[in-house]
């Protein structure tokens, strides 16, 4: 099970001329909230120039029955075979910098093997910094900015420093584990979680992707163009702000949600300030309410439309 066997470079590609201080990795987990990883790829990879450089084997990662890949039909035959994969693509920015991002699912199998050559990858190609990126669906509110919260496997290595205001025990991603095997090997590595609001975290979630990516510049990564998500995201905010405007009951639970985030976030320092769980318990007393009122809640008013934008009844996440 010899790691370096693993992953290979693409056969036009001479791995002694890559070169790049950053790693983005965008890999899948059991949540990715706004769709934050997958607005991140499609933008960098169509905003920007880049190319495929490597890949892993996903025979040997990938579990086929568990997430079977999509197939079309077409009369009396297949086509369009969605194979999964995991990527590394050599980006170059605007300012000319050239970095690596690493896309795909998550890996189902062999994770001490992968996180092995993932860490061979970045000893080759002279990675400096790695920075994994993702979303996480959160008691906050829309109307102010997103929270990125970091980690590392060294905490000196964050720059901005907001952590999580507590101690979690939860199922572990694969990029939890990469992390502290790159940790390991003493390279520097910091993960940015954007905090999504949970009503909103099922649809295509721009202002999310938005704010992983000012995150990377904070972190010391490239600085990275935001033009072409600014452009999605405004009628997502113009349709979400007109949805709740008119509806009371999602008014008044957005407005609790502003209240705790102002305590925690911009006056808390002279507060107590809450634990996530106790933010959570209340949103969902506030979803409870509703119901309770006769009413019905956000989730059940309405359907979203294929672009993953709400609808006119209230801003219900897309259906998977």
């Amino acid at each position: 099970m010899d790691p370096t066997t693993l992953f290979t470079y693409e056969r036009h590609v001479d791995s002694r001329s890559l070169h790049g201080r950053t790693l983005l990795v965008t890999l899948g987990a059991f949540t990715d909230a706004g769709d934050a990883q997958e607005l991140i790829d499609d933008h960098l990879l169509n905003t920007l120039s880049s190319r495929v450089v490597g890949r892993l084997d996903m025979d040997q990662v990938y579990d086929y029955a568990g997430r079977r890949p999509e197939v079309t039909l077409k009369l009396d035959r297949f086509t369009d075979y969605a194979r999964p994969e995991i990527l590394l693509h050599e980006v170059t920015a605007e300012d000319g910098e050239t970095f690596f991002l690493l896309t795909g699912p998550e890996p189902s199998f062999q994770w001490e093997r992968v996180a092995t050559a993932l860490r061979i990858v970045v000893e080759q190609l002279g990675v400096e910094r790695t920075l994994l990126l993702q979303g996480f669906p959160a008691p906050v509110p829309h109307t102010r900015e997103l929270p990125v919260t970091r980690f590392a496997g060294d905490p000196d290595s964050i720059t901005v420093r907001r952590a999580m205001p507590g101690t979690f025990r939860l199922r572990a991603p694969f990029t939890a584990l990469l992390t502290m095997r790159l940790a390991d090997a003493r390279h520097e590595v910091v993960g940015l979680t954007v905090h999504v609001p949970q009503y909103l975290h099922e649809m295509a979630y721009p202002d999310a992707a938005i704010a992983l990516l000012g995150a990377v510049a904070e972190e010391q990564g490239p600085t990275l163009p935001l033009g072409a998500l600014e452009a999605q995201a405004v009628p997502i905010r113009e349709a979400v702000a007109a949805q709740i405007d008119a509806q009371p009951a999602l008014q008044e639970m957005v407005a609790g949600l502003e209240k705790r985030y102002d305590r925690m976030i911009t006056s808390g320092g002279a507060d107590e300030v809450p634990t996530a769980d106790a933010i959570a318990a209340e949103v969902e007393q506030y979803l409870a309410s509703f119901g309770d009122d006769g009413g019905e809640s956000p989730k059940d008013e309405g359907t979203a439309p294929d672009d993953g934008t709400p609808t006119d009844d209230g801003p219900a996440p897309a259906a998977d």
